[in-house]
């Protein structure tokens, strides 16, 4: 619910005139007005009193598209002094300059990749107090360089966005996230307001102990839930197949797919390229150059039916509002960061679908990953329910996933297909199977009397090599087993329990 925000101060007569004059609105929700009036108490704003009670930092925890930059631009307008706003990548950075520059703020951006002339014409700008934001990332933060210059500048507000990643990535491959505390000591900013779109109780604990010093900080917490994105778990005995199939839906796109490696990225661009004979299927990792980058960022934000297979660490940097889909290729490391991937769905307001593949048999080690695979491997309980329980949230009602619509996928497509086709067993190889059901008859291992056979051609659409792929899927999880030895050597056989189970659910006898 948005609030008129009525002015009971001069300050707020000042944020109102900002609110429709600069950011040309007319109403701040809630979370918004308090985010905004802390940040104003704490620097004295509101008087000596109201600023003796006022929190020094702020945690905001809103979700994706909920209008966090606003919290930290309006009030920065109003203080004197410049605001350093730290992003974990250049794709947020460049992002939130152009749309500063666009509503005619003046920024600084500090990046690895800048030539010393760039620099001598961003620090004349704060020497001529030309700039009010200096927009970085932890690696050029660090910098001595960077960090000793900045240091003779008044710094009133230090904003660290999707600090989640100070833990996530801090501790792994992004080890300058770990020293973005030590800056901030030696910057001395007046206030520090951190933001994320997901932290469950865990990580605001990491937070506190990172970021603040395990020193107390005011919290502002909306729910993480967004009502607008539909939950669907797709259990795949070969990914790519499905995936391709999914994307065939126009009402999917533009979709954006969450892949684990760059190579993967690239992988699975070229697969669906040449699989729908679509050219509107691009790859976005941190491996390609800032232009490469540039030119994908502005391309899939122009698109209408555009795929963007992105690894999951990189794909925070995507700003789409009209993304209809967000795919899981493969699953988020923990809760946090599936949140904010599925997040960049629907941040239009309209409806739009979290879909994730599932490996039916694969368990992670990793304990945050294991919780996660849960919800979707399992298929009785309300997914929605479950990520929220996950962040420590309850939920009153579902409001879209495929658990609550009652059309939960139970069975990888192509599994009932090959299992029929092994009743018999011991007759045919695994490139048999697949040119039978497929009815590839140019396949290597197509037949002539397979073209009379009942299921010749039940799994027309798949490849010969995604058949195959699923087999091994099924061999690997004991679904069908492999003969060793002669006779019928490699032949494939259902075990007797897999056999006994599928008669009884052919013939509805259970």
């Amino acid at each position: 619910m948005e609030i008129d925000f009525k002015p009971h101060h001069d300050i707020d007569a000042k944020v109102r005139a900002l609110l429709h004059d600069t950011f040309h609105l007319t109403a701040l929700y809630p979370y918004q007005e308090l985010a905004i009036r802390t940040i104003l108490e704490s620097a004295g704003l509101y008087g000596e009193k109201a600023s003796e009670s006022a929190p020094e930092h702020q945690l905001v925890v809103l979700p994706t598209g909920s209008g966090k930059s606003i919290c930290f631009m309006l009030p920065s307008l109003l203080l004197e002094g410049i605001t350093l706003v730290v992003y974990p990548l250049l794709a947020l950075m460049t992002d939130q300059a152009r749309r500063m520059e666009d509503m005619g703020f003046e920024t600084v951006l500090f990046k690895g990749s800048q030539s010393d002339a760039e620099r001598v014409i961003s620090w004349e700008k704060l020497n001529r107090g030309l700039a009010k934001f200096v927009i970085t990332n932890p690696e050029t933060l660090r910098s001595p360089s960077v960090l000793e210059r900045l240091s003779s500048f008044r710094i009133s507000l230090a904003v660290i966005d999707e600090v989640h990643t100070i833990t996530q990535w801090g501790e792994t491959f992004r080890p300058a996230y770990l020293d973005v505390p030590n800056a901030l000591k030696t910057l001395h900013p007046a206030q520090i307001v951190a933001f994320t779109a997901t932290a469950s109780p865990r990580i605001v604990e990491r937070i506190r102990e990172i970021l603040f010093s395990g020193k107390q900080f005011h919290l502002i917490e909306g729910n993480p839930d967004r009502p607008n994105i539909i939950y669907r778990a797709v259990p795949s005995l070969c990914k790519i197949h499905d995936l391709s199939m999914l994307l065939q839906e126009s009402s999917l796109l533009p979709s954006l797919v969450f892949c684990a490696t760059r190579k993967r990225s690239e992988r699975i661009a070229w697969e669906l390229t040449r699989r729908l004979n679509n050219h509107a299927v691009r790859y976005y990792h941190a491996g390609l150059d800032t232009q490469e980058r540039s030119l994908l960022e502005q391309w899939f934000f122009q698109s209408e039916h555009g795929i963007l297979c992105s690894t999951n660490a990189y794909g925070m940097g995507v700003d789409k509002k009209n993304i209809r889909s967000v795919i899981h290729y493969d699953l988020s490391n923990d809760v946090e960061s599936f949140l904010q991937e599925s997040g960049r769905a629907g941040r239009d307001g309209k409806t739009a679908c979290s879909i994730v593949l599932v490996d039916p048999f694969c368990t992670s080690t990793k304990q945050s990953q294991r919780s996660l695979e849960g919800i979707w491997q399992q298929q009785g309980t309300c997914r929605r329910q479950s990520l929220l329980k996950l962040m420590g949230y309850g939920l009153e009602s579902c409001s879209g996933c495929d658990v609550c619509s009652g059309t939960v996928m139970r069975n990888p497509s192509g599994k009932k297909e090959i299992l029929r086709l092994l009743y018999i067993p011991l007759r045919y190889h695994e490139d048999e199977m697949a040119a039978l059901l497929t009815g590839d008859k140019n396949s290597i291992g197509y037949r002539s009397w397979m073209k009379i056979h009942p299921l010749f051609g039940t799994l027309a659409g798949w490849e010969s090599e995604d058949v195959i792929k699923a087999i091994k899927i099924m061999v690997a999880a004991t679904m069908i087993r492999k003969r060793k030895r002669f006779p019928y050597k490699d032949n494939l056989y259902l075990p007797l329990s897999i056999l006994r189970t599928q008669l009884l659910e052919e013939f509805h006898l259970r």
